[in-house]
Parts: structure tokens; sequence; C-alpha cells
């Protein structure tokens, strides 16, 4: 019952789906849009447009399958649509790829959806408080969508209003274009930005949200801008930890757990519900895309899987084989909800299912091989989603992202803050973590990426770490063995969207 009544309250207003209605010059209404209600149920299709960042074939996995992290590989006959994934994993991608395009789709459905609704809202003449609010809000929700674009694309057209004329084809901003925007956006909105931190906020872009999102893009900003902001960084996350009220979970995998609202450390969720947010396109569904066919046995869950990607084994390889995060990888014999053994059910019919480590080749997998990604609670999932609640920036990211800041502010090496702040973090994913920790001897910078690619695997920031850790296209691990030229730090331009749009500038090297 608390999730439904939690639902019903915070994402109830996502019901709305026609994102083609006609858009009028007046609002009619003049008694609307005066209660907080009343504008967040405006509000809500553009963050229903957020739920699209959690697609394995969209935004979520352009970031994760083309890492060290994760790999979809060809099983028998699936999965291999034309060589996408694989060549995603090799980093070989093209222009033509539609995961690419989706992702760019994502940037801008979101982007337009905040613009329409914000251009909406100042036309009122008389704002009432809420409805102020909320302009910020959106514009905030904006400088998110932005700020992904600049990540994966880079130099990218800024649209910030609503009522352009037919035909527009806006011209190519640059990364440094986009960068001041976005922070433009974010800091001008974060003073008008509700602190409040219960179910009032949950899943929006309240203050804190904006100022752990501003902590992520100075981390990055000499990536960006070629200029250094770690200072800034601090700032942010200084204010996070001492203002926020937020904490690290005693239980790690409570924070996505399917009642995961309650969880003190997830700072920004979007919110799911196999019961309310059900539309095709804006769901999470790690349980179908990692999964065996037959997982359905072993998680109750209303269907079955689609057994598609996995860990990289060197990445699983990778953990301390105490460390209690290795759980979220399924590996081993498989059993059904009431202990008998499930089947292989494709090319290896009738014998029992136990997911493997290895990968016998990107391009010819068995059914049963790679470790399956369960960091989200499957149990029970029915209607093709999970209720977990999916986190985007947790506590534990503040944390791991000062000591970076300051061990890049000291020349790469470690200080006893940073070493105290990561093994904060490290220190609960051990029964006995009195030899698991780091020293300042210990923390390297090699040691802290390792750090965060096990404490937020397949939460999607694996590629924007790699990067800024200069180990993406310079890096080998399984299936990738050789360095990918420095020009795939960035995602080609859609071809469909320069076809589109005459205007676009390609990346260089594409």
């Amino acid at each position: 019952m608390k999730k439904i009544i939690i639902i019903l309250t915070i994402l109830g207003f996502w019901s709305c789906t026609n994102l083609e209605e006609e858009v009028y010059d007046t609002i009619v209404t003049d008694n609307f849009y005066e209660t907080e209600k009343q504008v967040l149920s405006a509000a809500g299709p553009a963050y229903k447009e957020l739920r699209g960042l959690v697609q394995v074939a969209g935004a979520w996995g352009l970031n994760q399958l083309s890492t060290d992290e994760e790999v979809l590989p060809t099983r028998g006959i699936h999965w291999y649509n034309g060589g996408v994934y694989q060549r995603l994993h090799k980093q070989t991608w093209t222009s033509e790829n539609p995961i690419i395009n989706d992702s760019w789709k994502f940037v801008y459905q979101l982007a337009s959806n905040c613009n329409r609704i914000i251009y909406q809202f100042e036309l009122i003449e008389d704002k009432s408080e809420a409805l102020i609010s909320i302009i910020n809000e959106l514009k905030a929700l904006r400088a998110f969508a932005y700020f992904y674009g600049m990540d994966a694309f880079g130099s990218i057209p800024i649209v910030d209003k609503f009522d352009v004329p037919d035909g527009f084809s806006p011209e190519t901003n640059s990364r440094q274009e986009v960068f001041d925007f976005v922070v433009s956006e974010l800091t001008e909105a974060l003073p008008l930005l509700s602190k409040k931190k219960d179910m009032t906020t949950y899943g929006r872009m309240n203050y804190y949200v904006v100022q752990s999102l501003l902590a992520k893009i100075y981390l990055n900003a000499e990536v960006y801008t070629g200029e250094s902001m770690l200072d800034e960084c601090i700032a942010a996350c200084n204010d996070v930890i001492t203002n926020g009220g937020f904490s690290l979970a005693t239980d790690y995998f409570s924070n996505f757990a399917i009642e995961n609202e309650g969880s003190s450390e997830n700072i920004f969720v979007i919110p799911f519900d196999d019961t309310y947010t059900i539309e095709w396109g804006y769901m999470n569904q790690f349980q179908y895309w990692t999964l065996h066919f037959t997982a359905n046995q072993t998680f109750g869950m209303e269907a079955g899987g689609w057994n598609g990607f996995c860990a990289v084994p060197s990445f699983y390889n990778s953990y301390d084989e105490d460390d209690l995060r290795r759980n979220i990888w399924v590996v081993g014999p498989q059993f059904s909800t009431t202990g008998e053994v499930v089947y292989c059910n494709q090319e290896l019919a009738g014998k029992p299912l136990s997911y493997s480590i290895d990968l016998t080749s990107l391009e010819g997998s068995f059914e049963d091989e790679g470790a399956r990604l369960a960091k989200y609670d499957y149990t029970g999932a029915k209607n093709y989603t999970v209720s977990s609640d999916y986190a985007i920036i947790r506590y534990a990211d503040i944390l791991l992202m000062k000591a970076e800041a300051i061990m890049r502010n000291n020349g790469g090496n470690a200080t006893q803050e940073a070493v105290d702040l990561v093994n904060e973090v490290r220190e609960r994913s051990f029964t006995d973590p009195s030899t698991k920790l780091y020293t300042i001897g210990t923390l390297t910078m090699d040691a802290l990426l390792a750090e965060r690619g096990w404490e937020l695997a397949g939460e999607g920031w694996r590629r924007n770490d790699q990067i800024r850790f200069n180990t993406f296209t310079s890096g080998s691990w399984t299936f990738k063995e050789t360095a990918s030229p420095d020009t795939r730090n960035l995602f080609p331009i859609p071809e469909a969207q320069r076809n589109a749009n005459p205007n676009l500038d390609q990346n260089p090297g594409y």
C-alpha cells in the first residue's frame, strides 16, 4: 500500500503520453496552475521523458555497453542485430548506429518537452510561487538533458525555445557553449529550488539534485572545456555532504530494492512501478535484457528474460572475492523459487542453467555464458518492468567525487581525507573490512577508478569515468584488445539527424 500511495501522489501525473498535442498561445482556464499539484500535473510529460534514460538500446546502453563493464554478445540466433552491439563494445560504431540515434533523440525529446511546458507556463501573467518554482525546476531538467548531450556528443545545438518557426534547423553550438549554458541554467535555478528531502521532492530537480549534478559537471570540466574546476566540485560536494542530510545506507542493496524510496543515500532517482509506469520505451527492463529466457522461474517474474547483456569477464574478475558488491552479478546454477533446477531451452536445451563468468566469443557465446546483472530487485516483476526506482546519483558518488577532486588537486596522489572518504564507501561492502581498506600508499588513481566501477556498476557512469581517467579509448579488456582513436571519446552525430538538419556538424573522426 505504501508504494501505491507514493505512485499516486508523486507519479500519477505521468499518465499523460500524448506528446503531439496542439499548443495554444493562451491559457484559457484562469484558475488553473495555482496549486502545486496542478503545476506538477502539467509538468508531468517532461519528467516522463526522463525515464527514457534507462534504455539498454539507448542512453544507458551507450554509456555501459561501450565500456570495460558490460557487453551484449551474440548468443546463437539471438542478438546479432547486424553487429550493432559488437561494434559498440569494440568501439567501431558508425554514425548509423540506431542506439546512438536513440540517445540523441532522448536528449532532444526531454529538452523539447521542457521547452514546451516552460513556454506555456511563462504565458501566464500572474504566476503563483508554485509555478515560478516549477519553471526553474524544468530549466534544471532541461540542463540535465543538455549535460547528457554534451557528454555524449560534444558540440550540439542548444534549443531553449518552443515557439520556433516551421523548418527550424538549429546551428551547432560548441561544447564550450553548451557547457556554459548548462552551468548557467543550473546555477541560476539552484537558489530557487526546494531544499526539502522528502516525498514532495522525490524524483524531482530539487536543490541537492542540482548541486550534485554541478559537482559531476565540475569534475568533468577539464574533459569538456580543457580547464579544471576541481575546487568548484569540492565546494558542491561539501554542500551536499554538510547540509543535505544524506548518509550511506547500512545495506548496499537496499538502495536498489523494490521499496527503495526510503533510501538515505539516493539523491536523484527515476521512479518506476510495475503497475503505474508501464508505457513501452519508458520502463526499467534490465531484468529482461540480461536474464535468461527461463529466469522467470528463479525470480517469480511474469515473463522470462531476453538473454542479453552480461558482465565483461575481466570486470567481474576484478572484484575482491569478499566484496559483497560482486553479488549484483548472478553466476552459477539457477533454481526456481521452489528449489527446482532451471534448464536451458535454446542450443543447450536440457542442460541445467548455470551462468558462467567467461564468454566464448563476442560473436558466438552460448546461452548460459556471462554473469547477469541483478543490482535492482527483479522479484515478481510484471508488465515488463520492475518497481525499483533507478538511482542516477547516490551519496556514495558524492563522497567518491570529492575524494577524486582532492587527489587530482594533489597531483593524483592520495591524502588522508581522500582515503577516509573512499574507505567510508568501501568498508560496508566487506564482512570484515579490517584488511580491505586503503591507505595513502595504496589509494592510487587506478585504484580509485576501479573502486568507482565496483561501487557504481550498472548505474550509467562507466563511460564518463573511463574518459576522465583516460582509459576509455586507450584501455583494453575482454574483446577489446587494442586502443581506439581518441576521437571515439565522442559519439558521432547520428546520420539520421544530419539528414534532417544539414546545419549539424559531424564530430572529427567520423
